[in-house]
């Protein structure tokens, strides 16, 4: 049952990255004009570069539950937004310019909409009703 909830939870979170939209349908906040012009590709994508964010979603199921999520440290900031600063170097690099710090609007991407509650309740129902179906022996 878990296992399925992640091939769904999977598939959800494909169709999210298309759209480019929040769990509760809000499309994401636009790229700045200065950055998507400074992108070397997928200019016309949010939350897209190379695709690697959206290529890490994993999940891992048990007999307990399933856990989803990507494993990237930039994973958080891009679903909460917040702003980053350089460690090491004066200034960040950023589209071919420099920065002190750059702020990066919240986009949520992980998580369900109440139509992906109501499937995952749609999985379990499956589940339970076909455990307790009585044998025909």
């Amino acid at each position: 049952m878990f296992a399925e909830m992640g091939e769904e939870l999977l598939s959800i979170h494909r169709i999210r990255f298309l759209q480019q939209q929040s769990p509760d349908g809000t499309p994401w906040q636009p790229l700045s004009e200065e950055y998507k012009q400074s992108k070397r590709k997928n200019r016309d994508k949010i939350l897209t570069l190379d695709g690697h964010l959206s290529e890490t979603l994993r999940y891992q199921a048990s007999n307990d539950g399933v856990e989803f999520g990507s494993d990237r440290v930039y994973a958080a900031i891009h679903h909460f937004g917040g702003s980053i600063q350089p460690k090491t170097a004066h200034a960040l690099h950023v589209g071919g310019r420099f920065f002190k710090n750059v702020t990066i609007p919240a986009r949520p991407w992980l998580g369900i909409s109440e139509k992906d509650q109501a499937e995952m309740l749609n999985i379990a129902r499956h589940h339970i009703k076909n455990a307790i179906k009585p044998s025909n022996a």
